[in-house]
């Protein structure tokens, strides 16, 4: 038993550090979400199914940020704190007021919670599930991409088996409260939860920067950079000796190399990577303080003779990152993809009223 508590309560902990991690996520996605606001407000009666297909990206992740982390975290760390403090009240249960303590924590106050929470979550995926559903009904006759068709797939089959596994593990959490027979049934849900969770992490989520300006998009674009992006990870993947000249030509220019890794999302992973060659990094920029603003100008402006120093790490950025990164961008971009083509359909649904 003492076993037990303590292990549940080390996983609170772990819980709601998860949990600022999370909280941290969703002010920045606020953020974003008041800026997408104002520039739509800009625009007045103007068409802006730009700015409507970001606002429903960021919408469905930061139903994911509430629901599926900080939410789970929040009620999961909740519950194994009453759970492990019923557990070493079970130690000395035999005083009765004890023994109906231990029942109380471990039981319905613990585990209530966790029923609401796979109510929410049931809910969350469901809606997940309509909204890949349209998403895949809308392309079916504007786009011809087995990419797109395999994450509409993979969202659906996640939300669907989540949703079943929320309503399953609700109900067995509240039988096992006073019966042992709700166990067999809420260890699978657990599995369940930690399969879901791991293939959401390597098939389905994604990193990306927050938009702080304007993004002109259009189907023709976003489709543009799909292709662009499939064709650069079939590099990565086939020549990975000779794909640095084959995705830069000009592969020997520090500031091309500069330039590719800027555009696709790579800048802060080199100057991270830059910085912990502390040598290289004070011979550019000098004695390192608590702040230091790197650019690529700064870098360019570095002596001619350290420049194969920082070729060499921009190199390892791409090795080590830019099959992460553009992994990331190929399942943002049909994300996006995916809400501004829906978006497109109800749009041409409505003049057609």
């Amino acid at each position: 038993m003492a076993l037990g508590g303590t292990l549940a309560l080390a996983i609170s902990v772990f819980a709601f550090r998860d949990a600022q991690l999370s909280r941290h996520n969703i002010r920045q996605l606020q953020e974003e979400r008041h800026t997408l606001w104002t520039q739509k407000a800009d625009l007045g009666a103007r068409i802006a199914r730009d700015l409507d297909s970001q606002l429903d990206v960021n919408f469905r992740e930061l139903g994911t940020e509430y629901v599926d982390r900080f939410g789970m975290d929040s009620i999961m760390g909740f519950g194994a704190i009453m759970v492990g403090i019923g557990t070493f009240l079970a130690i000395g249960g035999a005083n009765p007021r004890v023994f109906r303590a231990s029942n109380l924590l471990s039981g319905y106050i613990g585990n209530a919670p966790v029923a609401l929470f796979g109510l929410g979550n049931t809910a969350f995926s469901t809606y997940v599930w309509r909204r890949a559903y349209r998403h895949g009904v809308a392309a079916a006759k504007e786009l011809d991409s087995g990419a797109f068709r395999r994450r509409i797939r993979r969202v659906k089959t996640h939300a669907a088996v989540a949703a079943v596994t929320g309503v399953m593990a609700g109900a067995a959490s509240m039988v096992t409260a006073t019966h042992w027979e709700g166990y067999p049934v809420l260890i699978p849900c657990i599995i369940s939860a930690i399969v879901c969770n791991c293939f959401w992490r390597n098939k389905i989520g994604y990193e990306r920067p927050m938009v702080r300006h304007k993004l002109a998009l259009d189907k023709a674009a976003l489709v543009e950079e799909l292709n662009y992006i499939i064709s650069t990870r079939k590099q990565l993947k086939e020549a990975p000796l000779e794909w640095f000249s084959k995705l830069i030509p000009d592969s020997g220019s520090l500031a091309s190399v500069l330039e590719f890794i800027s555009k696709n999302d790579l800048f802060d992973d080199f100057c991270l990577r830059l910085l912990k060659d502390e040598a290289l990094a004070i011979s550019i920029f000098g004695a390192l303080g608590h702040e230091i603003r790197i650019d690529e100008q700064s870098v360019l402006g570095a002596d001619k003779l350290l420049h194969p120093q920082i070729h060499r790490v921009a190199e390892e950025t791409l090795l080590k990152m830019g099959p992460t990164r553009f992994r990331y961008r190929e399942r943002y971009v049909l994300e996006l993809l995916g809400c501004y083509i829906c978006s497109s359909g109800v749009e041409k649904a409505s003049e057609k009223c």
